[in-house]
């Protein structure tokens, strides 16, 4: 409930102030490790500057619907907000705070909040790369009734690269260590290709990877990969 207050609260603080910039995203996605199923996948994300642009909201949310075989269905849900402030040119804080479902994983529902430092540690016209590392907590239901409370770590890595005019290549990374648990850790990956099409509309190939060291529940050991064929707009 805390979780779902602060973005409220940033949300009506930033809607008072001035209109937010953002994109809308809607297509499909085929996974493969656990489950191998086609879905629906759709995102929105929205971002805005507080205070001049050293300071940053960005609100994001996305859903994912699928079956095989008319038996299996998966659907996934993700919300969150982050706040970051740039130190100076090099160097920047951030903040997040989010809540997911995803019972076929797993997952009943996991929220948690975090809280880092990070470095730029290239930026070029078309190329950057950034680092960033800090601490937080999670609470997860599993879909076994059991409950994980615990203080985390994490790592990040992400880059940027404008192959051409029309061409963009992303990379964002995140490992996850548990403090009470060395053996609890966890990896997420996504890899975005996005080509301008016309106007705001991008056409969108992305690649993502998720890897549980010990899974939410058994069954769940494989690492799950998905590939996403998307249509992005901005608005």
């Amino acid at each position: 409930m805390r979780i779902f207050m602060s973005i409220l609260l940033l949300t009506s603080f930033s809607f008072a102030q001035d209109s937010w910039g953002g994109e809308v995203s809607l297509g499909s996605l085929f996974t493969s490790g656990n489950t191998d199923i086609k879905q629906i996948d759709s995102g929105l994300a929205f971002s805005k500057q507080l205070a001049g642009p050293s300071f940053v909201a960005r609100l994001e949310a996305s859903a994912s619907y699928g079956s095989q075989d008319e038996d299996i269905y998966r659907e996934k849900y993700l919300t969150a907000g982050t706040l970051r402030y740039d130190i100076t040119e090099n160097n920047f804080t951030s903040a997040r705070t989010y809540w997911t479902k995803d019972e076929l994983a797993g997952i009943s529902r996991e929220y948690g909040a975090s809280a880092g430092f990070g470095r730029l540690f290239l930026n070029r016209d078309v190329f950057q790369l950034a680092m960033d590392a800090g601490a937080g907590f999670l609470s997860r239901e599993n879909t076994t009734d059991s409950l994980l409370e615990t203080s985390i770590w994490y790592t990040g890595l992400d880059v940027n690269w404008n192959i051409s005019d029309s061409w963009t290549l992303t990379e964002s990374t995140r490992f996850n260590g548990d403090f009470q648990d060395s053996e609890n850790y966890y990896l997420e990956s996504v890899l975005e290709a996005t080509s301008s099409i016309t106007g705001n509309l991008s056409f969108v190939l992305g690649y993502d990877i998720t890897y549980y060291n010990l899974p939410p529940v058994e069954g769940n050991e494989k690492t799950d990969t998905a590939l996403r064929l998307q249509l992005r707009l901005a608005i």
